[in-house]
């Protein structure tokens, strides 16, 4: 019945929906990206190895979370245990998921307990863009980020105020349900979803649900500044049948709960720009795994994350040079109840550390004529290891044939995480940081029929890595990175992206999930009411646990290729049909080794755009 109650309230909200105006962002000419230096600028321009996934791009795609469509861009490797709203980790240029920052409008979401941020459970309803910087930054953003930053920014309402939504259903009894808003108020502007997903699965135990809502209201303030309240929540939950292949659990559940809140303040008057970011980020997990059998095994875990923080920018131009000084202050908390029991006895542990981080930065970009060169400093104070400072120097060159040469060379660390440094007979109070240095060097050209294409080299040097409770593992990285996207005619473009990469490390827990390459080519189609994309992704062999054959041993596991196929109709402007075809040909692979991936799938249904 609820179902029902919900399907009718985004029908009726597709059925009144309002045709919005076109905002600037979908005539400018060039991307615009904030992450790699701090300051607007269009992505023609940047002197890092960035990619910024635009709203359009998300939509022609459709995916079916955030994780689905960030898997295509250059440098990423994604692994999901399984189904759709299972564990999902994201490694950029071979290093550790942990040595991802991931930030949500600057807001930090890993998790201080882990260092970790699960992708599994971010639907793409109310996101602008998704910029994936690429590379050692803690020259700017400081820990967690050595393998490079991922930026996901909110939607800002625009245009006459109008609402809108979509349905879906398809296999596996997935449904989805989402009421979207926006555009300008009396005072302000405001942007809305609210979304509600659900799934059988694709085996026992396997369920997922969740609710979602993000909320992005932006208040003009004087002659030239804007107040932003952003919100962000996720609610899910989901069974977890573990390793289906030798220990398949039939009643564990897991339920995530994300909450991510911030107040920004930002004021442009002249070369000058201010911006105040306040954040709060909450992050429960809850793990529950009752026995099985009477008298079995059995085990209870909750884990609370909180991260506070408030960063102030300033930055003003005078002549070829743009200045940024910044600071941040930042509170990490973390809670731990973890119970369990069983024939070989109970363990019970409970900690609740805390600690502060303070950080001041500078940045200097500078450009004349063809050449542009970018360095970056920051030093940071962590209350529980002490001082670390890091840099970066990024450069580009403007060629006579329209070409860019790109290169840059950077530092970056990661702080020890609380459960490594506290976790009951496990953890080391005396752990140091996790550091690396890195380089690239990269040639870009656009071309006058709208053809782009990238290739980026890159080198990195990991040092005091963590394995078991001590810093004894060092690793390297190294790679080659491909990006092109070539109008075939005037309806269709391939966009091809190409990664080969190579990872060595002392012990090899470093080199798990790190396939040799990973190829996306999507062939987008649009031609007056139709569109369509047809996606091949394909992922060389990965080494993993082997849970079969050697207990405490690692194997190499085949690669995978699927096809993936995307098919809308505009029925009148902003109202699409559309259906959605995944893993066509029904390929059988584990992206995590015991963990099947799904085979073929499919869900259709209706769009109406409110903005």
């Amino acid at each position: 019945m609820k179902k029902i109650l919900v399907s009718c309230a985004v029908f009726a909200s597709i059925a009144n929906a309002q045709t919005p105006n076109t905002t600037p962002a979908d005539e400018a000419p060039d991307t615009i990206e904030v992450t790699s230096t701090r300051l607007p600028r269009e992505v023609s321009q940047s002197v890092s190895a960035i990619t910024v996934i635009t709203r359009r791009q998300i939509e022609a795609q459709k995916p079916f979370d955030l994780a689905e469509i960030i898997a295509r861009a250059p440098g990423v490797s994604v692994s999901r245990n399984g189904s759709p709203g299972q564990t999902t980790t994201v490694r950029l240029r071979g290093a550790e998921s942990d040595h991802t920052l991931v930030l949500l409008d600057g807001v930090r979401l890993n998790a201080p307990s882990t260092g970790l941020f699960d992708f599994g459970q971010i639907p793409v309803e109310n996101i602008e863009r998704i910029e994936i910087l690429r590379g050692p930054q803690s020259g700017l953003y400081g820990s967690e980020a050595l393998g490079g930053v991922i930026n996901i920014i909110t939607r800002r309402g625009s245009g006459a105020f109008a609402t809108g939504g979509l349905v879906e259903y398809g296999s596996q009894n997935t449904n989805k349900q989402v009421v979207t808003a926006g555009g300008a108020l009396k005072r302000g502007s405001l942007s809305f979803s609210a979304t509600r997903l659900k799934s059988d699965g694709f085996g026992a135990n396997d369920d997922y649900k969740n609710l979602g809502a993000s909320l992005r209201y932006d208040l003009p303030t004087g002659k030239n500044g804007t107040l932003t309240f952003l919100s962000r929540l996720e609610d899910a939950e989901t069974g977890a049948p573990n390793q289906r292949t030798l220990s398949f659990d039939p009643n564990a559940r897991s339920k995530p709960r994300n909450w991510t809140n911030s107040l920004q303040w930002q004021n442009q008057a002249g070369a000058r720009r201010d911006k105040i970011v306040l954040g709060f980020f909450d992050r429960k997990f809850t793990y529950n795994d009752p026995e099985n059998v009477p008298g079995g095994d059995f085990s209870f875990n909750r884990f609370d994350d909180q991260t506070a923080q408030i960063e102030g920018t300033t930055s003003w131009t005078r002549g070829a040079h743009a200045f940024t000084l910044g600071g941040e202050y930042r509170r990490e908390k973390a809670g731990l109840n973890f119970r369990s029991g069983g024939p070989f006895g109970p363990f019970n542990a409970n900690f609740s550390p805390k600690r502060n981080n303070a950080a001041l930065f500078a940045q200097d970009e500078w450009r004349s004529g063809r050449f542009a060169l970018v360095p970056s400093l920051r030093f940071e104070h962590n209350q529980q290891f002490g001082n670390d400072v890091n840099g970066r120097l990024a450069g580009a060159y403007e060629l006579k044939n329209g070409g860019r040469i790109k290169a840059s060379a950077g530092t970056g660390f990661r702080a020890p995480t609380f459960n490594e440094l506290y976790f009951p007979n496990f953890g080391n109070a005396n752990l140091q940081p996790e550091t690396n240095s890195g380089l690239d060097l990269g040639y870009e050209r656009s071309f006058k029929n709208g053809a782009r294409a990238e290739a980026t080299l890159f080198y990195n040097r990991f040092r005091n890595l963590i394995s078991g409770n001590a810093n004894v593992d060092r690793a390297t990285t190294k790679g080659v990175e491909f990006y092109l996207s070539q109008p075939l005619g005037k309806s269709v473009t391939l966009v091809l992206n190409q990664t080969l990469q190579s990872v060595d490390a002392a012990k090899t827990t470093y080199i798990l999930r790190r396939p040799k390459y990973a190829v996306a080519a999507d062939l987008l189609y649009r031609k007056a009411k139709w569109n369509g994309d047809l996606a091949f992704i394909a992922q060389g062999r990965r080494l993993d646990d082997d849970f079969l054959f050697t207990p405490n041993s690692r194997r190499f596991y085949p690669g995978f290729a699927r096809v993936d196929f995307t098919l809308g109709y505009d029925i009148k402007p902003n109202l699409e049909l559309y259906a959605r075809f995944g893993n066509l040909l029904n390929r059988k692979y584990d992206e995590v080794a015991g963990f099947p991936s799904p085979g073929f799938n499919f869900v259709v249904g209706i769009r109406a755009k409110a903005f």
